[in-house]
């Protein structure tokens, strides 16, 4: 077997040492460090994954075979364009973003220098700097770009027993929104139900915590069996007669949301007939 792949990161929020901190566990990938415009970020990532702290990025581009830049989407065409003048060669490297809705031209600086790009996303909300990374072995990771970039982070990813998936460039905005419909809005769904269990006499924090058994054995029936086999209350069963009575008594966005909801739950018990 050959030495690891060596990877580096410039920036060091979550996504960055999370991932840095998982690619590393197990010697699949050495890690080189960390580049930010905070030093103190740098100082505390490379004190949790490992590392040094780097004080420039042609430092990052020396150091590594693999650059992931893990910044916020709108400074990612910027920092590509920082790593392609550093001075370093860039040449027979791999840089890739881990951005869910940014495409991989983003990188576009890079491959002009000579590198190879990929857009590297998590299929998961990484929401901590520190504990996330014990749970990205449950994730899909979806790849997209150069041919040569995307193998190098499928060996890397797949050696780690992990789901990966490749997409086009031209779907990573209808890919974002499908990550954020199963994520980030069924938080506020949550939210709009644990309101209305409110309103019945519980607390807000009591509403909350009385769902969460409901919402998330219903979550791991979803991950199991799959939607049509998970379905069910009135709309699974035809019950009309609760759904009106339901849409009766909400009020406003709840009712439309419900609504709208119900709908595509008939459109599940109608595939499943």
């Amino acid at each position: 077997m050959g030495a690891p792949i060596r990877i580096a990161f410039i920036g060091a929020g979550k996504v960055g040492c999370s991932l840095a901190r998982y690619l590393r566990e197990d010697g699949s990938a050495s890690l080189a460090g960390f580049f930010s415009r905070s030093e103190a970020s740098s100082a505390e990532a490379t004190a949790f994954a490992g590392g040094v702290a780097f004080d420039t990025v042609a430092e990052v581009a020396q150091a590594a075979d693999l650059v992931f830049i893990t910044t916020p989407d709108g400074a990612i065409a910027n920092v590509a364009a920082q790593l392609a003048a550093c001075g370093a060669d860039l040449r027979g490297k791999v840089v890739a973003h881990c951005s869910g809705a940014t495409p991989s031209t983003a990188l576009a600086a890079c491959r002009d220098a000579g590198a190879v790009v990929a857009s590297c996303h998590p299929l998961y909300a990484v929401s901590s700097r520190f504990d996330c990374w014990q749970e990205l072995s449950r994730a899909w990771f979806t790849l997209e770009g150069d041919d040569a970039a995307v193998e190098v982070l499928e060996g890397l990813l797949g050696s780690l027993g992990n789901h990966v998936a490749r997409i086009d460039a031209d779907a990573k905005t209808r890919y974002h929104a499908s990550a954020v419909m199963a994520s980030n809005l069924v938080v506020g769904l949550y939210d709009m139900a644990s309101g209305e269990l409110a309103r019945c006499g519980l607390s807000h924090e009591d509403a909350e915590a009385a769902l969460a058994a409901l919402f998330l054995g219903n979550a791991e029936h979803i991950a199991a069996d799959g939607v049509a086999a998970s379905l069910t209350g009135p709309a699974a069963r035809g019950d009309e007669a609760t759904i009106d009575a339901h849409l009766a008594c909400l009020e406003d966005r709840d009712r439309d949301v419900y609504e709208l909801l119900t709908d595509q739950l008939r459109d599940i018990a109608a595939r499943s007939k």
